[in-house]
């Protein structure tokens, strides 16, 4: 505590005066002088830890009872400090202290302690949470755009890619075709003989004009992340045939450059050629997956054969038996495992014909897709498309990854689908008899579906000339 010089001269002179009016010898008089100072310093000491508690004991009649563990934690605190400041010098008495200044500097502390300890809470669970980004990463698929100048080159890194004999290899195919131009007139077996008929039509006239490979593998439950090849085919306007309003639609829709594709498109003989020697057809321990797949097989069939589709039904499944040993139809799958509840239901033969990928991927909650993927199938330049094949194959694949984690990965279940083509019948050709039960029966108690693009009226554009 400060003392006031000027009062200490006083009282230091009104003490000499007492003395020497006493008589008493100057070395006595000097030892009273320091006890009575002694004295005045420990009362004085004492008045101001007083003063203290009474300070402290209001700021807790503030703050709430003496049972809030706050409080005793500063009040300990606060008790702890005292009983260190009166165990030291008499100096550390003289220098003020406020208390005040002491409790709210202790408050802060405290609060710095809650929130650091509140810190590393929040990070012990977030760590599994930051490897979640990480793996959807590796999820992304890698697309790879192949034209006449870098065919060998992707094609000889397919075939690397699949020649893993420890894991099985899945491969989504996706078509864009010149639309329909040709429909069968006169007398037919059933439904199904008649979409049949319409496919064959179709494929003997037209040529594709992009063909997109979404390859995955998998092992040991494994899923690996998927790579997209994306077959651009050389496809000349003046020489082709085509559906004028649906090549309009697929020139705003997927923003087909056909310009690229009449410069740098892929030669038909020579991808057929290719892929003949790569190693992927006539193999069975490779899975092919199409949603609605009598137009993909059916288009493919006739390229690699370099001739018109067989008359008779039957024919054409005994080509896809050889070229595709398993080969699984989406949409057969999907209105066999997914639509058993509606299966009684009086509009079930319209709720389970579903007309696209994105119906089966809704019902299997893989829509939204994310942006992070949805970003891979947008055009960033000029010379890139907003490849719709492509998208189509990734969701075809990813619906097939859906359904065998539904099913634990147990391929089994999945196996006695295979080989069968939604409206046309399976690949041993069985179920294809008269009438339009057979038809039914084909497609699971639902009518023989409409051929892809039906409801186009489109004209018919033969290639002529400019």
């Amino acid at each position: 505590m400060n003392v006031n010089p000027h009062l200490q001269y006083l009282q230091q002179q009104a003490l000499q005066q007492q003395i020497n009016s006493s008589g008493q010898s100057p070395q006595i008089s000097q030892l009273q002088l320091q006890q009575h100072q002694l004295q005045r310093q420990q009362l004085l000491n004492h008045h101001l830890q007083q003063q203290q508690q009474q300070q402290q004991q209001q700021l807790g009649s503030l703050g709430g009872q003496s049972t809030n563990p706050l409080l005793a934690a500063l009040n300990g605190g606060a008790a702890s400090g005292q009983n260190n400041a009166s165990s030291g010098a008499i100096a550390s008495s003289n220098q003020p202290v406020n208390p005040v200044l002491q409790l709210q500097m202790q408050q802060q502390q405290l609060q710095q302690q809650q929130q650091q300890s509140l810190q590393q809470q929040q990070q012990q669970p977030l760590q599994p949470l930051q490897q979640q980004p990480q793996q959807q990463q590796t999820q992304v698929p890698i697309i790879k755009e192949v034209w006449a100048q870098n065919l060998e080159h992707e094609f000889h890194t397919l075939r690397t890619f699949i020649n893993d004999k420890t894991s099985k290899i899945f491969i989504a195919i996706h078509q864009e075709i010149p639309g329909i131009v040709a429909r069968p007139v006169g007398t037919f077996k059933s439904s199904s003989d008649y979409h049949f008929q319409t496919l064959r039509a179709n494929s003997d006239l037209l040529n594709l004009i992009q063909l997109s490979f979404c390859v995955t593998k998998i092992k040991n439950n494994e899923i690996s992340s998927s790579i997209v090849w994306q077959f651009n085919f050389l496809y000349d306007l003046t020489t082709e045939m085509y559906n004028e309003e649906h090549l309009n639609m697929l020139a705003q829709t997927s923003q087909i450059n056909f310009q690229m594709h009449m410069t740098q498109g892929i030669p038909h003989f020579s991808f057929a050629e290719l892929i003949i020697e790569s190693g992927l057809l006539l193999d069975n321990s490779i899975n092919w997956i199409s949603y609605h797949a009598g137009y993909d097989l059916g288009f493919f069939i006739s390229l690699l054969a370099n001739d018109s589709l067989p008359v008779d039904e039957k024919d054409f499944f005994w080509y896809c038996s050889k070229f595709f040993p398993n080969f699984f139809d989406l949409k057969y799958i999907g209105n066999k495992l997914l639509n058993k509840a509606s299966a009684d239901s009086s509009d079930s033969n319209n709720s389970s014909n579903k007309p696209s990928i994105e119906y089966l991927a809704e019902e299997l909650h893989l829509l939204p897709i994310s942006p992070a993927i949805r970003q891979h199938f947008t055009s960033q330049f000029q010379h890139q498309q907003q490849m719709t094949s492509t998208l189509h194959a990734y969701l075809s694949m990813e619906c097939f990854k859906e359904l065998l984690r539904q099913s634990s990965f147990d391929f089994s279940l999945l196996t006695r689908f295979r080989g069968f083509i939604w409206g046309l019948g399976n690949l041993s050709g069985e179920g294809n008899s008269l009438g339009s039960s057979a038809s039914e029966a084909q497609s699971g108690g639902v009518p023989a579906p409409s051929t892809p693009g039906g409801n186009s009226k489109g004209a018919v554009i033969f290639g002529r000339p400019l």
